[in-house]
């Protein structure tokens, strides 16, 4: 046990070292305030600091000398927790006169952040390892390597923190989910608040992310009333009730600011956007359904582009994680049939009779994120980019992570690959990117970013080869989990 511990503790310094000077590299070489919405998301966090919400109509209150200033506050929709983190960060060096140092500071809040939402995907992705120990590091490694993840945790955007929110609820339910019935009741208790917390933050942070949320309690609910364990029937059905009531005392008075402001609870402007956008006639659902330039736009997270294709999408994204589905799906059968027995969570040895719930709800997940998208773009006439699917990162993650790994003895070769063509694909990124900035445009600090891109490159190639030591050096079994300690044989 210690051996893994150190293990997973080796591994995890490793991936948030990689995410951390990657995406600070990033942040030195993307100009700050390059678009508008992170100049509206810093302006909604400034105002926050003054003691003020922001008006969709207002426009923005920040004065600042470069960067790009959209023409209203599109920002404003959104609950104010992420904003009331981001006020004491930027509030203060931008009343000094200090933008830039306000601007840089909102980025390296971020980052952090960035850093969190990976270590949260191996955490989540645990109890569907399906005993392969290797499994959530990969899965972490793919998070890691994610150039959307580090995209909007180099600049001020929310999208990482709601969905490192979103996925430490996911995380929760699984254990929830799969835990055998001779679980632990204490234990239950703490992953409950845990789910609880992750909630409400989620309902504090972004409307869409309510739907999923109302998912995972359904299928919370659907667990405790087939197999309710050490809890009664009335707590599974009571305790995501009562975190569902913390979340509207929490975050209902905003909504309902939404819906005094602009008549929806969403706070949209569809009419608005198809006035100044491009996006005059916007597709039907089927049209957007059928259309594989918006499935690449979702896909699109392991890739530097917003329409990605190629390597990028097939062969890091699409390949592994149908490979993946074969493989979990197989794994599932083979333990179901074989009824391989319950270790503690931690190993990940989940019982068979739960690893089924907790992989329908991760696509359940999925398919309504997908469809909520699609619909966004029809009736509210938005835009489709890789961030928007951030909240499925786990899904996403332990797809690939399965495609890489379900097969031990290829499991080295495969990941090993990946992880360069991964980690070529970043660095020729970063490498392409601008070193000097337009005169209109804040300063670059290539000086710090190259230095911080080669240790991003070397702590992944050194966290790749981490994991496949690792791996060869699990004891092999059929399953792919540790053989059972036997007793000490006691004498006659």
């Amino acid at each position: 046990m210690r051996r893994f511990l150190s293990a997973d503790a080796a591994v995890t310094a490793g991936i948030l070292v990689m995410v951390l000077a990657a995406t600070t590299a990033r942040s030195f070489l993307t100009p700050l305030f390059s678009s508008g919405d992170e100049m509206a998301h810093f302006d909604y966090a400034v105002q926050v600091w003054h003691g003020d919400l922001p008006v969709f109509e207002e426009g923005l209150q920040v004065q600042l000398p470069w960067g790009t200033r959209p023409p209203v506050q599109w920002t404003s929709q959104h609950p104010p927790l992420f904003y009331l983190l981001l006020a004491p960060v930027v509030g203060p060096l931008y009343d000094a006169g200090h933008p830039y140092m306000a601007g840089m500071a909102g980025r390296v809040m971020n980052t952090v952040i960035a850093g969190a939402l990976c270590a949260a995907v191996m955490w989540a992705a645990r109890p569907l390892a399906g005993g392969r120990r290797w499994i959530p590091w990969i899965a972490g490694f793919v998070a890691a390597s994610s150039p959307w993840v580090m995209g909007v945790g180099s600049a001020i955007y929310n999208d990482d923190v709601a969905a490192l929110e979103i996925t430490i609820v996911i995380g929760a339910a699984l254990r929830l989910i799969t835990l055998p019935r001779a679980a632990d009741a204490a234990a239950r208790g703490g992953t409950w608040w845990v789910l609880g917390i992750a909630a409400v933050c989620a309902a504090t942070t972004r409307l869409a992310l309510m739907p999923l949320v109302l998912v995972v309690f359904m299928a919370l609910v659907l667990r405790g009333l087939v197999a309710p364990g050490p809890l009664s029937r009335v707590a599974w059905l009571l305790r995501p009730t009562l975190t569902g009531l913390a979340m509207i005392a929490a975050a209902g008075w905003f909504y309902l600011r939404n819906l005094r402001l602009t008549g929806s609870v969403s706070g949209g402007h569809p009419d608005w956007a198809m006035a100044h956008t491009d996006r005059t006639d916007p597709p039907s659902v089927p049209e957007v359904v059928t259309d594989p330039v918006y499935w690449a736009k979702l896909l699109g997270v392991l890739s530097p582009e917003n329409t990605p294709g190629g390597i990028t999408l097939w062969g890091l994204l699409v390949a592994p994680a149908a490979l993946g589905v074969l493989l979990a799906a197989a794994a599932v059968a083979d333990r179901r049939r074989r009824r391989v027995p319950g270790d503690d969570l931690e190993s990940a040895g989940t019982a068979p009779a739960f690893l089924l719930p907790g992989v329908l709800l991760l696509a359940a997940l999925t398919g309504l994120l997908l469809l909520m998208q699609f619909v966004y773009v029809s009736k509210e006439a938005g835009n489709l980019f890789p961030r928007y699917s951030l909240p499925i990162l786990t899904a996403t993650c332990l797809l690939v992570a399965w495609g890489l790994g379900g097969l031990r003895r290829a499991a080295p070769l495969l990941f090993g690959v990946w992880a360069v063509v991964a980690w070529w694909q970043v660095a020729a990124f970063l490498l392409a990117r601008p070193h000097v900035s337009a005169p209109d445009q804040a300063e670059l600090r290539p000086d710090l970013a190259l230095p911080l891109l080669a240790v991003a490159v070397l702590a992944a190639a050194v966290t790749a080869v981490t994991v496949v030591v690792l791996i060869l050096r699990t004891p092999r079994s059929r399953d792919g989990r540790r053989p059972a300690s036997r007793p000490a044989a006691h004498p006659a």
